[in-house]
């Protein structure tokens, strides 16, 4: 039996560009999917504690999407095997530590399905191409029109605390930058109480929204085009021109992307600098930006970034991931004392217009975590 840990992850600036080809800032934290397996010839065998259910098939036989939890797995299989000759599928079961929504849980889980499809037939490639790998898994097989900054993060990353992951999701560049002041930070997550798949919410019309703002920029400046247009190919002073012949929701969707986009190039140097508070702050905006341009939201996670932008102690918060359902999260002052704090008022503030959500409804602290590796056990 092999078991492997494949974390979460969480982007404190960078909110909903990765798609656009933008810039993002990224972090994996100390929670994520456990998967235990075992090598089996020509077919999946997988339970999920989660959700109590089993599922089984040939690898040579995958058939169609219908929104449960193993279509990631059957997308897995499909794309493997449009690239490679796989013999051999896994058999065993996956436990992930938190509920989904906005954490990259769906690239966690992902990941831990295709390496280790990988791992038992023996297919050995770079980091770089199971980025990709994995976006056609989400495009291809799922239909979900994602980026590249969730399993980027996850399998680039490293475990300094002092760290931060940059990436280009134009061409892959990327960073681990390091802080020369050392961070004494903690990470709060707050969770909704709502689970939610991506492909069920407004995702895939705020990218097509964004890809139908550039295009009409492009006309606009009268430019041909004969490949698929993102909003990093147009430069900001194009946008400034033609800002007024948009439609206000594209406009807004161009306002957010050239905004968030700067507050990247900022939160770099105030991260080489150490300046959590102004850091904190430019989290926060992102935040207010999704809600004001990206016009993402439901209204219980508006009420969490609310309060926890409200609490001392926190440098700044947004929405995790989408921002439709799921998480919350925040860097806040590493005191014990602050966080109980920060624990209680959230609790009370939320149930006392949500007490549905009571039974679902988590606060946690989480640090930072790089831990992708596979273990032996018996």
């Amino acid at each position: 039996m092999v078991t492997i840990f494949v974390p979460y992850r969480i982007c404190p600036l960078g909110a909903h560009i990765d798609h656009q080809k933008g810039k993002v800032l990224g972090i994996t934290i100390d929670k994520g999917t456990i998967l235990k397996f075992e090598k089996i010839e020509g077919k999946v065998r997988m339970r999920s504690i989660n959700f109590n259910e089993e599922i089984e098939f040939d690898i040579n036989e995958i058939s169609e999407k219908n929104g449960k939890w193993y279509d990631l797995l059957k997308g897995c299989v499909y794309v493997l095997k449009k690239y490679f000759n796989i013999k051999y599928g896994i058999e065993g079961e996956i436990f992930g530590q938190l509920p989904s929504g906005g954490i990259g849980s769906s690239a966690s889980s992902g990941l831990s399905y295709l390496l280790s499809l990988e791992y038992v037939n023996n297919i050995k490639i770079s980091e770089q191409e199971n980025i990709f790998l994995f976006q056609k898994v989400e495009n291809d097989y799922l239909g979900v029109k994602s980026g590249i900054l969730d399993q980027s993060t996850i399998l680039l990353s490293n475990d300094d605390k002092n760290s931060i992951l940059y990436l280009d999701c134009k061409n892959l560049e990327y960073e681990n930058i390091k802080s020369n002041k050392k961070f004494d930070y903690s990470i709060v997550m707050v969770y909704s109480g709502i689970e939610r798949v991506l492909y069920e919410t407004s995702y895939n019309k705020r990218v097509e929204e964004c890809k139908n703002a550039g295009e009409k920029m492009f006309e606009f400046s009268k430019k041909k085009f004969s490949k698929e247009i993102f909003l990093r190919d147009i430069p900001k002073e194009i946008y400034i021109k033609y800002k007024d012949r948009l439609p206000e929701n594209l406009r807004k969707r161009c306002q957010h992307f050239y905004d968030e986009m700067e507050r990247v190039e900022k939160g770099i140097e105030l991260w080489k600098k150490g300046d959590i508070e102004e850091f904190g702050k430019l989290i926060k905006a992102s935040g207010e930006s999704s809600i004001k341009n990206y016009e993402c939201g439901a209204e219980e996670l508006i009420k969490i970034f609310e309060n926890l932008n409200s609490i001392e102690g926190v440098y700044g918060a947004r929405f995790s991931g989408a921002g439709f359902r799921g998480w919350c999260f925040g860097f806040i002052k590493n005191d014990k004392k602050i966080k109980m704090n920060a624990k209680e008022i959230l609790k009370n503030e939320y149930l006392k217009i949500y007490p549905q959500y009571a039974s679902n409804f988590k606060v946690i602290f989480v640090d930072k975590k790089k831990e992708l590796k596979f273990n032996l056990s018996t």
